[in-house]
């Protein structure tokens, strides 16, 4: 149904229909599709046949459309499954004159208005947690166009070898002051949660998009998936683990990693998916893997067009890090001022035209 189809849904809309299969099968080629006006919300179906045209066998919109692309789809995933957040983040307690033991110090649930119920209404957590289950994780909010803006503390029960640790591993281990924080998270999740059979830590390492951040890549590209304007950077080096809202990749050399943000960030790539997006009712939003249903080429170093964008991206990001924001910014205002520097500067024009090329040629 399109946006003639209304008043139904501010936004085009679809129902699909399956069944059960011991063997997944794509989705189809061809669809039945709806166009026309509605008299008023809730029209019957009396009504509604007299008034929308059906099309049998139309051609499915492109948003559907996953065949070909770039080898750079099967590159990047999505971060960790680290929800209810006020089970996850947390802030540092201010200690009295003898201070905080360093080894575990005292944490408290991160709250904000983002929260939905039931976890809004509950008590926060506080507990003492061991400093290596403390690590910054990045958020949508943390990615700025070639910059990282700020990453968020969390309390995240995995070890350096891989391994997700529920409150009885923690036990096991010797873990007293993590097992004190997972024993309160866990019987907060069970009495609240929704799935019956999913347990916390599964949930942290759903699809393995935990574990399989460890050990950190030296050089990683994330962006966010969210959005209707692009946001990517690099992340070189450091311990920073990657939130659900970013899709990451670890990349062998630091010019294919410029290579790679210089088009995630282009107005050029955003342009060419947009029809292959959902749409809100502001537009098209959200990103998740469609750009990689463009042709983008793998790097190749020994390609000038590759290497021209690598040096963009390069001029791009000290543009970034020059950009100053005011004190408490919000992080839609800071992209928008790094977007603006960009562009006053020339770097978003040059990379749209290098993206074009690029895509254009298919090499």
């Amino acid at each position: 149904m399109d946006d003639s189809v209304h008043p139904l849904f501010p936004v085009p809309s679809c129902a699909v229909f399956g069944r059960k299969r011991a063997t997944s099968q794509a989705l189809p080629d061809i669809v039945r599709a709806y166009s026309g006006y509605l008299p008023f919300r809730d029209a019957p179906e009396s009504i509604a046949d007299k008034r929308l045209t059906v099309a049998e066998g139309a051609p499915a919109l492109q948003v559907a459309e996953h065949r070909g692309g770039s080898s750079y789809r099967t590159a990047f995933r999505n971060g960790a499954t680290l929800f209810p957040r006020m089970l996850v983040f947390v802030e540092r307690r201010a200690m009295g004159r003898l201070g905080h033991d360093p080894s575990a110090p005292l944490v408290v649930s991160r709250r904000t208005r983002q929260e939905k119920e039931p976890w809004k209404a509950l008590p926060s957590i506080e507990n003492r947690v061991e400093a290596e289950f403390l690590r910054s994780v990045l958020l949508g909010e943390s990615i700025l166009p070639f910059r990282v803006f700020r990453p968020f503390e969390a309390v995240v029960p995995i070890t350096a070898q891989g391994e997700i640790l529920d409150s009885t591993a923690a036990a096991n281990r010797g873990y007293d002051a993590l097992f004190g924080w997972m024993r309160k998270a866990e019987a907060t999740w069970n009495a609240n949660k929704r799935s019956e059979k999913m347990q916390l830590a599964q949930l942290f390492d759903y699809f393995g998009q935990l574990s399989a951040q460890i050990p950190v890549a030296p050089v990683r590209v994330v962006y966010a998936k969210a959005g209707s304007l692009p946001a990517a950077c690099i992340i070189r080096g450091g311990n920073l683990l990657v939130e659900n809202l970013l899709y990451w990749a670890p990349v062998g050399t630091e010019a294919e990693a410029l290579y790679l943000s210089a088009i995630l960030n282009s107005e050029t790539t955003r342009a060419r998916v947009e029809a292959m997006q959902s749409r809100g009712q502001f537009g098209a939003r959200h990103f998740d893997k469609v750009m990689f249903n463009l042709p983008i080429p793998r790097f190749d170093a020994r390609e000038k067009l590759h290497l021209a964008l690598a040096e963009a991206a390069v001029r791009a990001e000290k543009i970034a890090a020059a950009v100053e924001f005011p004190e408490g910014v919000k992080f839609q205002r800071a992209r928008g001022l790094i977007r603006a520097a960009l562009t006053d500067a020339g770097a978003s024009q040059q990379i749209d035209g290098l993206v074009a090329q690029l895509i254009d040629t298919g090499s």
